[in-house]
């Protein structure tokens, strides 16, 4: 009846206490609730992180060079800084792991106490309960416990877990290659066009300023009808179209100074300039590498596939853990025990233990588990598979970029020096006016546009050959470099461009043109015979053809028809042939019909001939040798209707082993 009532007794207070642990859970529940930011944190955490980003950000005292831009991005770019913090996460993970395969060793101690006794009422070997309660524990007591615990199941499966973490480890550094070639891929345009528009800003501004007084200009022209009003108001049209193309580009240029500041580390509204290259024009190299080399390079170097080729043996470790987990389970412990209880006999003991568990149904998962594994063995492949034509197609769309800019740049070359040909000679000229006057800045205003539409180009050009590296996975900063000090950084990346551009790229000597000669000319009149030799010469001279005085490379022979007179006027038929040096062998044969007025003059023989030069003109610098078109030509050139040319085979475009054209 004692043990009973002290039972009954004993029931309000755990009652209380659980009533009591309710309450504080409640409360605890209820007490979070969303507190946003004060201004005052708001304001305090921004001030924070612009001390962090001006502490950070190194003073730049002189102009930046190109390796150095590079540099600076490597250090101070904050997007690329997020990359290597995913990667030290991913190591810190992998050190995590390690310590998983290890056993686990627990040390535990207690305290103890009762408000009463536990006394019980045992019973005797005859099966009689004994009358005198005995207890065996103390009502206060402390125990201890050390255990050393050793799980091989659990072993096995922290093992393939920590390779596949050291695995992602790869796979992150892998991340961290491809995000580091990108930057610098995205900084060398940016340097190209900051370079760009730290020299023609000042030229757009005056020539804003240029076209305002123009257009006023006109105005006022208009006003005293010094001009018709169709055409100063067409004027003006044109002056305003200029204006706007120029407003355009010049928003283009400042944007493109953001852009490298962003990607360099600098502040917002921070001050630069970058090194302007030498004056002059430098030569447009030739990309002499092969386009299959460049093709097992990158095969053999982008993080791409490399990530690709890791996460194989990630997935080969995962089959591996799976299968692993099904084993039987073997836990081993050792420990160390204690108990302050003076009524027992030992109050220290060791203890050991073994017990093998086996889960058996895990054994019906085993078809499902290969399953999988073919599944995603079938998706690795598939996915490295695409990955590698991929990187194939950038690495040869890299290449035709680069040599249809170089193309394009030649062409704007020559665009960008006609413009300036032209402003010179209308600022020498003796005339004077004010249509002499407002044609000189329109002009002007097209030289302004056509300057910065070449160096888009020539930015775009550098740019190509940046991708021609990026897309075979070249590390400028490889783990050797010193990326502790920026100065150091930026003469080991200009060494490591300068070798690459060395291997792949490089100016070579252009193949001197060889030489045409004029063969027969048959069929003209005698006294027309000079005007019209004269005017095939005059245009092989702008075509810059060397014209030879006795046997040439090629020779071009004319034939000319004249038909009987009729009221509309003379037809006549012009026949060109090139043939070889030596006349045995035709390379081409192109016909053209035209009509002489009557009474024939001169000039209309100076055009005939001209005509038949630009009837040949297309593939006779192909035939005579020397860059893209000279490649084009080296295949047999059949003419099979007259008028449409068409080669034997088909050409894909300049060879790698061979120089590319010089536009």
């Amino acid at each position: 009846m004692r043990e009973t009532r002290q039972t009954a007794a004993g029931r309000p207070v755990l009652r209380a206490t659980a009533l009591a642990a309710a309450a504080l859970a409640l409360a605890g529940c209820a007490s979070v609730v969303p507190k946003p930011l004060t201004a005052e944190e708001q304001s305090t955490r921004a001030q924070e992180d612009l001390s962090a980003l001006i502490a950070q950000a190194e003073p730049v005292t002189a102009p930046l060079t190109l390796s150095e831009a590079m540099a600076r991005a490597v250090r101070h770019n904050l997007t690329f800084r997020v990359r290597q913090m995913e990667s030290a996460v991913q190591s810190s993970a992998l050190d995590l792991s390690r310590f998983d395969m290890l056993p686990r060793l627990s040390l535990q101690a207690g305290y103890t106490s009762r408000d009463n006794d536990a006394f019980g009422l045992g019973y005797t070997p005859s099966g009689t309960v004994s009358t005198v309660p005995s207890a065996a524990v103390e009502r206060n007591r402390s125990t201890a416990n050390a255990a050393l615990t050793w799980n091989i199941l659990d072993f096995g499966v922290s093992y393939y877990r920590a390779r596949q973490n050291a695995d992602q480890v790869l796979v992150a550094e892998e991340r961290r290659r491809r995000s580091l070639q990108n930057l610098l891929l995205d900084v060398q345009l940016a340097w190209w066009r900051a370079e760009a528009a730290q020299r023609l800003l000042p030229q757009v501004d005056a020539m804003l300023a240029d076209v305002e007084r123009g257009a006023e200009r006109s105005r006022l022209i208009e006003q005293r009808r010094l001009l018709p009003p169709l055409q100063i108001i067409a004027y003006r049209r044109s002056l305003l179209d200029l204006q706007q193309q120029l407003s355009a580009r010049r928003q283009d240029l400042v944007q493109w100074r953001s852009e490298f500041a962003e990607l360099v580390g600098l502040r917002p509204g921070e001050s630069y300039r970058v090194a302007a290259p030498a004056p002059g024009a430098k030569p447009l190299p030739d990309l002499v590498a092969k386009v299959e080399d460049l093709e097992a390079m990158a095969l053999e170097r982008r993080p791409e596939l490399g990530e690709e080729r890791v996460r194989t043996r990630i997935t080969a470790d995962e089959y591996r853990r799976q299968l692993t987990s099904i084993l039987p389970g073997l836990n081993l412990t050792y420990g160390a025990n204690y108990d302050s209880n003076r009524f027992l006999i030992n109050n220290n003991w060791n203890e050991a233990g073994a017990l093998v568990s086996f889960n058996l149904f895990k054994l019906f998962s085993v078809p499902a588990m290969q399953r999988s594994r073919e599944a995603n063995e079938k998706l690795d492949t598939a996915r490295r598979q695409a990955a590698a034509l991929a990187v194939m197609t950038q690495t040869r769309v890299s290449v035709n970029r680069y040599q249809l800019l170089r193309h394009e740049l030649g062409i704007w070359n020559e665009a960008l020096a006609d413009d300036r040909s032209l402003v010179r000679a209308m600022r020498a000229s003796q005339e004077t006016g004010l249509e002499t006057e407002l044609e000189l800045i329109r002009a002007a205003a097209r030289l302004a546009i056509t300057e910065i539409n070449r160096d888009v180009v020539a930015a775009n050009l550098e740019h190509a050959m940046g991708r021609v590296m990026n897309s075979v996975g070249y590390d400028v900063v490889t783990p050797e470099s010193d990326a502790g000090d920026t100065p150091t950084l930026a003469r080991q990346m200009a060494q490591a461009l300068e070798r690459f551009s060395g291997e792949t790229f490089s100016v070579q000597a252009q193949a001197p043109m060889q030489s045409l000669s004029l063969g027969t000319i048959a069929g003209l009149p005698a006294a027309a015979r000079a005007d019209f030799t004269e005017a095939m010469r005059t245009v092989l001279r702008v075509m810059r053809v060397p014209v030879a005085q006795e046997q040439g490379a090629v020779r071009a022979d004319v034939a000319v028809d004249l038909g009987p007179r009729q009221d509309s006027g003379r037809p006549v038929l012009l026949k060109v042939t090139l043939l070889e040096g030596s006349g045995q062998k035709v390379l081409q044969t192109a016909e053209m019909k035209s009509m002489l007025l009557e009474p024939v003059t001169p000039e209309q023989w100076k055009v005939l001939g001209e005509s038949a030069v630009f009837r040949v003109a297309e593939n006779l610098r192909a035939l005579l040798g020397g860059g893209l078109r000279e490649q084009a030509a080296a295949d047999t050139l059949s003419l099979t209707d007259g008028s449409v040319l068409k080669l034997d085979r088909r050409w894909s475009g300049p060879r790698p082993e061979q120089p590319a054209a010089r536009p």
